[in-house]
């Protein structure tokens, strides 16, 4: 792939910036659009990105030889149909990057939940290594200069296997790490039997003598396993498990972050790092954005930002804070994502927040790009009805409210919290932004 200049539709979200900085540091000139200014933005004009907030056709420039779209991109933006008018290669930014790294020993990080952690662990763990690898994450990374993404000069290439559209499919990967499969992305998989299908589309691109880690603790995984044995015939099985496998202390809480640990440990072991490396790398791990990651201390009371947004996410993230914070109040500020995923999982949301003792059910957020529409019959005041009629009948005593939106919600949650209460906001839409921005503003 030889291109001189690339544009980018949709240049802010948190992959296509990562791909566009990979770009501009081969030096292909880079050009995007997006609907807002964002911190990725911003990085990438200092970097020498040309944007243009808004999409438009004239946005299209008479040099650009390719265009890399978001998948939230629908043909009929106007730079999409200006490109395809003037003949322009298209790609979305998965398609680009498994071309890209063809010929790369290419390992995907893959599962409803923890691919961001994953990935991350396993890349510091081969820097911390000497093995140089590129390293493309769905999160922003503290020890990377560029956050997203890590720029290497060997072969190695760990990606965070997106299964959203069936994204990981684009890739022919060397060595795969599958965490576990649930039910998620509801408007792209009709059923659970249609999501294991995908990860088994997956299992079956893997390179001869490639390698698979799997977690033999969730049964879906291991039913894969079996559907697969004849593929899987001439790749290296890694089985793990929630049982610690070396001993060593992480820095961040959770019993999924041990088989997040086991998973890159046991992968960075099958590419040569020592068990001494593995286990000094992940002793230092700290985390990355979004994942229980500690925005701060506000009148007495911790402050933790987390991306969870399916129902076993959701649970896992209040236990956590419940066993690294042991009798102290734990106050959830929710943020629904996709009306979709809302309906589809709706009972799984009502039983989610046990554990929590004050929880606000914010407005759910629409994601540009998934049809908003479909489902208007759900909504989060079904779901905050549903919680509190839940937690009731279990003899409860929650405190259950409902926000209008994300900005109401943290005004609240900041209202009742107190000091020693642990603060936990949460959502893959922007409540994070209103977070940071609520608590930039009472600081003044």
């Amino acid at each position: 792939m030889k291109f001189a200049s690339v544009h980018f539709i949709g240049i802010g979200g948190i992959n296509m910036s990562a791909v566009a900085k990979l770009l501009l540091s081969k030096n292909i000139r880079v050009s995007g659009s997006d609907i807002a200014f964002n911190d990725q933005i911003r990085i990438l004009q200092q970097k020498g990105a040309k944007i243009f907030i808004g999409h438009d056709e004239k946005n299209i420039v008479d040099d650009i030889d390719a265009v890399v779209y978001s998948s939230a991109v629908p043909e009929t933006n106007p730079e999409r149909v200006e490109a395809q008018r003037r003949g322009i290669f298209q790609q979305n930014n998965f398609q680009f990057l498994g071309e890209w790294f063809r010929d790369a020993k290419t390992i995907l990080v893959t599962g409803t939940h923890g691919k961001s952690t994953t990935t991350a662990m396993l890349g510091k763990i081969l820097i911390d290594a000497g093995l140089d690898p590129t390293i493309i994450v769905g999160s922003k990374v503290p020890d990377f200069p560029d956050g997203n993404i890590r720029i290497g000069t060997s072969d190695i290439v760990v990606i965070e296997g997106d299964e959203y559209a069936r994204h990981f499919l684009e890739f022919i990967p060397w060595g795969v790490i599958i965490n576990n499969i649930e039910l998620d992305h509801t408007d792209i998989f009709k059923d659970m039997q249609d999501m294991v299908a995908c990860f088994g589309a997956l299992l079956d691109r893997i390179k001869e003598n490639g390698v698979v880690v799997a977690n033999i603790v969730d049964e879906r995984v291991v039913t894969l396993l079996k559907e697969k044995k004849e593929v899987l015939k001439k790749k290296n099985i890694i089985s793990i498990s929630g049982a610690i496998t070396a001993h060593f202390t992480l820095q961040v809480p959770g019993k999924f972050n041990i088989i997040n640990a086991n998973g890159a440990a046991c992968m960075a072991h099958e590419l040569g790092v020592s068990h001494t490396d593995i286990v000094q790398s992940l002793e230092s791990f700290k985390g990355i954005w979004r994942r229980f990651e500690l925005l701060g201390q506000y009148t007495g009371a911790l402050w933790f930002s987390d991306y969870a947004h399916h129902p076993t996410a959701v649970q896992a993230t209040i236990q956590a804070a419940k066993e690294a914070y042991p009798g102290q109040r734990i106050l959830v500020c929710f943020q629904p994502h996709h009306r979709n995923r809302t309906k589809h999982l709706f009972f799984d949301f009502v039983s989610c927040f046990e554990g929590a003792d004050i929880v606000i059910i914010c407005s759910i957020y629409d994601p540009a790009g998934r049809d908003a529409t479909t489902h208007e019959d759900i909504s989060s005041r079904d779901l905050f009805e549903a919680a509190i009629r839940h937690d009731r009948e279990q003899g409860g005593t929650q405190i259950m409210e409902y926000a209008e939106n994300a900005w109401a919600g943290i005004e609240r949650i900041y209202a009742l919290s107190k000091p020693n209460d642990i603060v936990i906001s949460m959502g893959a839409g922007d409540i994070d932004d209103h977070v940071r921005t609520y608590l930039t503003k009472i600081q003044k």
